[in-house]
Formats: structure tokens, C-alpha cells, sequence
């Protein structure tokens, strides 16, 4: 469990880092809809608009989502995500 933690905290400092703010509206980063959003975020998708559409059933307005997926994710951001999703 304490595994788990850190690396979620991890995951948390490096969107932090990449000024992806989405922590404060996804209440479960490793829940299907934060993973669905993690993934496509690993795997290069950069684009607001579309990460929002991973996310239908989130609380927050879509407007909101949006520009909280508006960051700056480096291949370095994306590498440190691989390691700590695998």
C-alpha cells in the first residue's frame, strides 16, 4: 500500500510540475478515468480538448477540465509517468 502511495504522489508532483493541474478535480488518479487520462498522456496526446473527452463523468465542468490540461508535459514528464504507472 505505501508502495502505491508514493508512487501516486509522484504522479501527482510530476503533472504538478508540468502545470497539469488535475489533481483537485479527479478524486481517484488511478481510477478509470484518471488512468484513461495518465495513459493517453504517456503515450503523447497533448491535446486539452481530446484528454477532456476521457474524462465524461468527472464533477467539474468540461470548461474547467480543459484548461487544467493545459500544461507544458516534457518527454522527461512522460518518461517519469512511465515508470511510475508501470
Amino acid at each position: 500500500m505505501r508502495t502505491i502511495a508514493q508512487h501516486t504522489q509522484r504522479i501527482q508532483k510530476t503533472l504538478d510540475d508540468a502545470n497539469l493541474k488535475i489533481t483537485g478535480l479527479i478524486t481517484d488518479l488511478l481510477g478509470p478515468t484518471g488512468r484513461r487520462i495518465l495513459d493517453a498522456l504517456d503515450h503523447g496526446q497533448s491535446d486539452p480538448e481530446q484528454l477532456a473527452d476521457l474524462g465524461p463523468r468527472l464533477k467539474a465542468p468540461r470548461a474547467t477540465l480543459v484548461e487544467a490540461l493545459r500544461g507544458n508535459l516534457t518527454a522527461h514528464h512522460r518518461f517519469l509517468l512511465t515508470v511510475h504507472l508501470g
